[in-house]
């Protein structure tokens, strides 16, 4: 599967993350777009009342000049990953599960909306796998 240059920076900071224990919704240098952003805190302090209030497109007002980017994703790409994983975040946290659990659902649905925004096919869908024919396998399994 062919990817993009971002998408596998991106992928590979969050599942580091997540494997150092460093993702955490609630801390905005260990959030996902914290991580994707090398841990840096400058990209919140912007954009946290969008995020809160779930407005994803820019204004009028912001649209005049030329938005800043980071890691290669414009503001609003930022802000919608960072906004989905607090969603997932949330569902879960009403839900009993531990740390670890909600932080791979949430991680899981960044990584959806990151297939989602440079067209590749979600790599966390393994439903394929599991289509028949005639009660045999249409696809194989195949690692890289």
């Amino acid at each position: 599967m062919k990817t993009t240059k971002r998408f596998e920076d991106a992928v590979t900071k969050l599942y580091t993350a997540f494997h150092n224990n460093e993702l955490n919704a609630f801390d905005c240098k260990h959030c996902a777009v914290g991580n994707i952003c090398d841990v840096k805190q400058d990209w919140f302090i912007h954009h946290v009342n969008k995020i809160k209030s779930g407005i994803i497109e820019l204004t009028n007002e912001e649209s005049l000049y030329s938005p800043p980017r980071y890691k290669d994703y414009s503001e609003d790409e930022i802000v919608k990953i960072e906004y989905v994983f607090l969603s997932e975040w949330a569902k879960e946290k009403s839900k009993k599960g531990g740390d670890k659990e909600i932080q791979f659902k949430g991680l899981c649905a960044v990584v959806e909306y990151l297939c989602e925004l440079d067209n590749i096919p979600n790599v966390m869908d393994f439903t394929s796998l599991f289509y028949t024919e005639d009660n045999k396998a249409v696809n194989q399994l195949q690692f890289n």
